[in-house]
């Protein structure tokens, strides 16, 4: 699948915050909006029920998305079923967001994304159905330290979703860093932070696939489905790139690993949104 590579070759750019050149930043978001594309797209390259629904023009999106309910949470990434007379017209499109983020495609990418069906985002007064509600966080740096906040995050997000939209797909994707050694702003100035590797990077994943509930565990908040993308960014210029390696990441037969996610989702999805 395509989409950790390309979100590893995204992350590689450097772009502006705070008057420096970050490929991370922990004030920007722009590394879970890439994620939540790259995860699209290898969904509908590779989820021929979701791409069905989206040639007959049944598929919104919305990156950020308010997602509507008791507390308004807003969502990383919404697949939502939309209704035939919903307008189309001065709406971003799936292709659009990818200009937008300066996502970076090859050209066997580009090839596929042409010829995939134009779908386009959602505004928040759709009055559309709920599909997929995702959240994406990122473990980049001070790997133990984080894991009671971003345990509870994760646990908020599955139980508001689930709340607000009772039959939707939730669904948890963590990005966590494998590198040794991180380069952290702070301030003006930065600081360089060191790893244990690899067992600060199995912490998180174990946390993650032992105290991340999924629906047979817990059904009010419990996740439908959880995976991981491991990557050794070192935020100092130095190219990104994705861990394979099953000493470190997930194995292709962990039902966390990104590949199984995937697949997860789209059974998920063609049991209960396809026609």
């Amino acid at each position: 699948m395509r989409g950790p590579a390309i979100l590893a070759r995204t992350m590689s750019v450097a772009s502006a915050r705070g008057g420096a050149l970050w490929q991370y930043h922990s004030r920007s978001d722009n590394h879970s909006k890439v994620a939540c594309w790259t995860l699209l797209f290898d969904l509908l390259i590779e989820c021929d029920a979701l791409r069905h629904a989206a040639e007959y023009g049944r598929i919104g999106f919305g990156i950020n998305h308010v997602m509507v309910g008791q507390i308004n949470k807003t969502l990383d990434l919404v697949v939502s079923i939309v209704p035939p007379e919903r307008p189309v017209a001065r709406r971003r499109t799936f292709r659009n967001i990818a200009d937008q983020l300066r996502i970076v495609l090859d050209n066997d990418d580009l090839d596929r994304l042409d010829g995939l069906p134009v779908i386009v985002e959602d505004h928040r007064s759709d009055v559309s159905e709920v599909a997929i509600a995702l959240e994406a966080k990122a473990c980049m740096t001070e790997h133990v330290k984080s894991l009671p906040r971003l345990h509870a995050e994760i646990l908020a997000t599955g139980y508001l979703a689930r709340k607000a939209s009772p039959r939707c797909i939730t669904v948890s994707y963590s990005l966590v860093n494998a590198a040794t050694e991180f380069v952290t702003p702070s301030g003006n100035a930065s600081k360089t932070n060191r790893h244990r590797q690899p067992d600060d990077t199995r912490r998180v994943i174990e946390m993650i696939r032992n105290a991340v509930p999924t629906v047979s565990d817990a059904r009010d908040y419990g996740y439908d489905v959880v995976g991981i993308t491991v990557v050794e960014c070192r935020n100092d210029g130095s190219p990104v790139r994705v861990i394979d390696d099953p000493a470190t990441a997930p194995a292709r037969t962990d039902r966390i690993h990104y590949e199984r996610m995937v697949r997860s989702i789209c059974s998920e999805f063609r049991g209960r949104f396809a026609r």
